[in-house]
């Protein structure tokens, strides 16, 4: 059992000024105390723009239902991301947080580290649809076979809904620090879509997705 060292978790509803600047606090403190250099910008940068996908995620939820908009009818979604996508900008932000918190539809930024690994997670309650999981798939593992930042931007900038180079940014700034960015997962379990990641800080330190594999395989 690993000894528990940082534990430390977020509740937000939208990345407002004051969310951000606790935030940036918290990652600068733990990169001082792991003594990694650029740790507290890449954490700072990948999780906001993780946070902002799931608040944006969470608003087109209520967006859809305020709208009678169906998620799960491919027409109606594909009609009702064109709408959410013109009306972005002019969304009103006491608005849709007066819904988001009527929906209870929240963001969670999760941090735990032990002596052997960093975890960091962001989580939103609401599920990826069919979709919405390929797209993603699709954009870390071209990514992941992308030399340079700007390959993938000139080779697969995915329009769909907005450039979908933030998932591939924070897959070079993993890189750049010196960690795998096969750690870096988005999946969803029990009504929650979670973006996690994974920094080994020890050379035994065994990876969670190789020990599940470990763990099924048997």
């Amino acid at each position: 059992m690993e000894d528990k060292e940082v534990d430390e978790a977020f509740v937000l509803h939208v990345a407002d000024a004051d969310s951000r600047h606790r935030i940036r606090e918290s990652f600068a403190d733990l990169e001082k105390r792991l003594g990694i250099d650029g740790l507290g910008d890449v954490l700072s940068s990948a999780t906001m723009e993780l946070i902002e996908n799931a608040v944006k995620a969470n608003l087109k939820r209520a967006f859809f239902l305020r709208h009678g908009l169906n998620l799960e009818e491919r027409d109606s979604y594909a009609e009702g991301v064109r709408q959410f996508i013109r009306s972005y900008g002019k969304i009103k932000g006491e608005e849709y947080v007066s819904a988001l918190r009527e929906l209870e539809l929240v963001v969670t930024l999760a941090v735990n580290q032990t002596r052997d690994r960093l975890l960091v997670q962001v989580a939103n309650n609401t599920i990826l649809l069919a979709t919405e999981e390929e797209r993603i798939r699709h954009q870390l593992a071209r990514a992941m076979q992308a030399d340079e930042f700007i390959e993938f931007y000139l080779s697969y900038g995915d329009e769909t809904e907005g450039s979908g180079l933030g998932l591939a940014m924070i897959v070079f700034l993993m890189r750049n620090i010196g960690f795998n960015p096969e750690h870096f997962r988005i999946f969803h379990s029990a009504g929650r879509t979670t973006a996690r990641l994974e920094f080994p800080l020890s050379s035994q330190y065994v990876p969670l997705r190789e020990r599940w594999k470990r763990e099924t395989s048997t």
